[in-house]
C-alpha cells in the first residue's frame, strides 16, 4: 500500500506535536557503550504488555536496509494498521492483543483494532541511533518506509502515559 508522502508527513507531524503536547517530561537519553554489533542493533521493549524483549544484532548484507525487513530478522513479527499500512506500527509479536484490553493509568481501558492511528497515550514509538555511542532519535518515517544503516540501531517501544521513553537494551 503506498501511503501520499503529504499524507506520511502530516501524520508524523501530528504524532510528534501530539507527543510534544502529551509529555510534560523530557523523553528519557539512554547513552550506552558501544554494543559491538557490526550490523544493526535491534532493541524491543514492550512496557505494560505481557512480552519478552531483548536486543539483537542483525546482519545485513550492504550497506543499509529496509527497518521493517531487520526487525523482522531480528525475531519480532509486526503488524500496521489497516489504513497507514507499514507506516505506523500496531502491533509487535501480536502485542497489543485485538481481544485484551490494554490499562494505562488514567486512561479508560481500550482494545487495540489497528483500525487507524493508536491512541497517543499507547502506541509504538520507532526510534533510530545512529551509533552504538550516540542519543536515540524519534524515527522520521515508518517501519516500512525507513530505511537503516550498518552500524545503526533502530528500537520498538511500547511507550503509555505522558512521556516517551527510549530504547532501553536487555
Amino acid at each position: 500500500m503506498s501511503i501520499p508522502r503529504a499524507l506520511l508527513a502530516t501524520s508524523g507531524l501530528l504524532l510528534a506535536l501530539t507527543l510534544t503536547a502529551c509529555t510534560s517530561a523530557p523523553a528519557e537519553t539512554i547513552s550506552e557503550e558501544p554494543s559491538g554489533c557490526n550490523g544493526v542493533e535491534v532493541v524491543v521493549n514492550f512496557g505494560v504488555l505481557d512480552g519478552t524483549g531483548s536486543t539483537t544484532c542483525v546482519d545485513i548484507s550492504g550497506d543499509s536496509a529496509k527497518a521493517i525487513d531487520v526487525v523482522h530478522e531480528a525475531g519480532f513479527e509486526t503488524e500496521g494498521t489497516a489504513t497507514y499500512g507499514d507506516a505506523i506500527v500496531c502491533r509487535v509479536n501480536g502485542l497489543p492483543s485485538p481481544t485484551e484490553p490494554v490499562v494505562v493509568e488514567g486512561q479508560a481501558e481500550f482494545t487495540e483494532s489497528c483500525a487507524d492511528m493508536p491512541p497517543a497515550f499507547a502506541y509504538w514509538a520507532l526510534w533510530q541511533r545512529s551509533s552504538a555511542g550516540g542519543q536515540w532519535e524519534y524515527a522520521q518515517s515508518g517501519l516500512g518506509d525507513l530505511i537503516i544503516k550498518k552500524g545503526e540501531s533502530l528500537g520498538l517501544v511500547f511507550t503509555t502515559g505522558d512521556s516517551t521513553p527510549t530504547p532501553v537494551s536487555e
